[in-house]
C-alpha cells in the first residue's frame, strides 16, 4: 500500500519541477570563488583592488643604466663646480696644481654623496637616473630611506667596487636583487 502525503495549498513536491541546467562558465577574468562554484582567477582579490604582491625588484641591468644617466649628471655638475673653484684659486693667485687636485677630488666626492644621499632620502627615493626608469630605493621593510641609510649606502658603494665590482655584480644574482651596499644598508631598488 502506497500512502500520500496531503499537500498543503501553495506546496509542490521536490521531483514536481526539474532541476535548473547548471550556470554557464565564467567568462576569462570573472571573478569566481565558493559561492558562484568557479575558482577564483590567479591574482584576483574580493575587495575589488588590485592584489596583494610582492615588489618587482630592479634587475642588475636596469640599475647600471640608472647609474650610467646619474655619472653623467654629477660629471657635468662636477665639471661647472671645477670651473668655478678653478676660477676662484686661479684668481687668488693659487697656483699649486697638487692642492688644486686634492680640492677637487674632495668636492667631487661631496657632490656625488649629497647627490645620491639626499635624493635617495627624499620623497621621490630615487636619484634621476633610477626616477627615469622607474626605479626607487627603499628600506628592505619598505620604508623611505633615512639621509643616514642612503649616506650609509653610498659609502658602502666604495667597498661593492673595490672588489673589482663584485659587489655591484651581487645584484645579478640575489634573490632581490640586492648589492652588497644594498645588504650593508639593509635596502632595496624596486621597480615603480
Amino acid at each position: 500500500m502506497i500512502t500520500s502525503c496531503a499537500l498543503g495549498e501553495g506546496e509542490i513536491m521536490a521531483n514536481q519541477y526539474p532541476s535548473p541546467p547548471p550556470p554557464p562558465p565564467p567568462p576569462p577574468g570573472y571573478p569566481g570563488g565558493p559561492a558562484s562554484g568557479y575558482p577564483n582567477p590567479p591574482g584576483y582579490s574580493p575587495y575589488g583592488q588590485a592584489p596583494m604582491q610582492g615588489p618587482v625588484y630592479a634587475g642588475f641591468w636596469l640599475r647600471f643604466v640608472a647609474y650610467i644617466i646619474d655619472a653623467i649628471v654629477v660629471n657635468i655638475a662636477a665639471y661647472i663646480l671645477g670651473f668655478i673653484v678653478g676660477l676662484a684659486i686661479g684668481f687668488g693667485g693659487g697656483r699649486d696644481a697638487q692642492a688644486m687636485q686634492l680640492v677637487m677630488g674632495i668636492l667631487g666626492i661631496v657632490l656625488a654623496w649629497l647627490y645620491f644621499a639626499l635624493q635617495e632620502s627624499s620623497a621621490a627615493s630615487a636619484t634621476l637616473g633610477k626616477r627615469a626608469l622607474g626605479l626607487r630605493v627603499l628600506c628592505s621593510d619598505g620604508a623611505r630611506l633615512s639621509f643616514g641609510r642612503a649616506t650609509g649606502r653610498f659609502f658602502a658603494k666604495i667597498i661593492s667596487g673595490i672588489i673589482l665590482m663584485i659587489g655591484y655584480i651581487m645584484a645579478a644574482f640575489t634573490d632581490r636583487k640586492r648589492a652588497l651596499h644594498d645588504m650593508i644598508a639593509d635596502t632595496v631598488v624596486i621597480k615603480g
